[in-house]
């Protein structure tokens, strides 16, 4: 569980100074902090992102790092417990949440008089923030599944896997060239496909390492919403909005293209708790727009904000009835759909013909792939 948020600013009189922190009773030892900000400094002392374990602080650290050529140079640390990482958490979410915080950040430097009333959201932000973290550690499998396609450590491993079996060496190796940087902690990265149940780890006699065996594969999409389209052909809630939805499906599915660009869209908002919360909500049946339930802790403002987020995506869409009332329906499903593999069996025959495989490799992820 995340403890909280330490936010550091550097300036030239004072040095290293924590501008905020959340929850106000988290330690902050200036020693720790400054033991952070020289991991970002080594080299260009660029933007960016490290990850440091503090042993006296007995807290595992992801920060990140606006950049000393920053007009502000912001260091913002996510205190985690000793044995806690941020890949448990998802790239996107924490890279989200950063950028979020920066914004605050940058508007508190540009309205000064507004300052008091920015830092209280702000806080008010990180508290959220961690509520969300939280919540993270519960996804649904769907959910994992577009965690891993949202990720870009996660995406390439299953890129690497979708080839053949690698040992942990093997993919270690792979996945630090293609994305250029040392990876030190894969078993974590690795966590959610072994809680989803997408590969096997074994061992093959006559090999030194562990090796890991895709079982099952997925793909990120939208698919029309099959309870709410046959709920519409029955004209609920009413013809008039019935009709106007249907034709809103048809014209969004005659155009859809599955692309890259949009599944990585469709994940992140699938890992959103929040999001994902409303989205299983209108699978069932088109709400009102001013009877939507509200989550806990939950405004109508941020209920708004989530509702056009999900509107300018695509995901929902607001009718008027001949009443004048608004309803929200689901416009497209977002889905992970998991399927069998049946790739595998024929790049393994070819990779071992070719002598790229081991025949006891080969035969065991044939077996794996059998009793899937």
């Amino acid at each position: 569980m995340p403890k909280g948020f330490i936010i550091t600013k550097w300036t030239e009189d004072k040095g290293l100074v924590v501008q905020i922190k959340y929850p106000g009773t988290i330690t902050v030892d200036l020693d720790d902090m400054m033991r952070i900000f020289y991991a970002h400094i080594t080299g260009a002392g660029e933007a960016g992102d490290v990850f440091v374990r503090l042993e006296k602080a007995r807290s595992n650290v992801s920060s990140h790092f606006t950049g000393m050529e920053s007009e502000n140079p912001y260091m913002i640390n996510l205190m985690l417990e000793l044995g806690e990482y941020p890949e448990i958490y998802g790239e996107k979410i924490i890279e989200e949440i950063n950028q979020n915080i920066v914004n605050y950040l940058n508007q508190i430097e540009q309205n000064k008089q507004q300052a008091p009333e920015l830092v209280e959201d702000l806080i008010k932000y990180l508290k959220d923030s961690l509520f969300l973290l939280e919540r993270l550690e519960n996804l649904s499998k769907e959910q994992k599944l577009a965690q891993i396609y949202s990720g870009e450590k996660t995406r390439a491993i299953l890129q690497i896997l979708q080839e053949r079996a690698r040992s942990k060496r093997e993919l270690q190796g792979i996945l630090e060239q293609r994305l250029d940087r040392l990876i030190s902690n894969l078993d974590i990265v690795l966590d959610p496909f072994v809680k989803t149940d997408l590969i096997r780890q074994d061992w093959v006699e006559g090999s030194s390492d562990i090796l890991l065996f895709l079982k099952s594969d997925f793909a990120i999409m939208r698919a029309p919403p099959e309870k709410l389209v046959d709920q519409a052909q029955k004209n609920n809630p009413d013809p008039q909005s019935a009709q106007k939805y249907l034709e809103s499906v048809r014209k969004f599915f005659n155009n859809y293209e599955p692309n890259q660009e949009d599944n990585l869209k469709i994940a992140s908002i699938m890992i959103n708790p929040d999001i994902y919360d409303y989205i299983a909500l209108f699978r069932d049946k088109p709400y009102p727009l001013k009877k939507i339930p509200k989550g806990p802790g939950e405004s109508f403002d941020s209920i708004s904000d989530l509702m056009r987020r999900l509107e300018e995506n695509e995901i929902i869409k607001v009718i008027e009835d001949k009443s004048g009332m608004k309803w929200v329906f689901l416009l497209t499903d977002v889905i992970a759909e998991e399927f069998y593999p049946e790739y595998l069996i024929e790049k393994i025959r070819q990779d071992f013909v070719e002598g790229n495989l081991k025949k006891d490799i080969a035969i065991k992820h044939l077996d794996i792939l059998e009793n899937a």
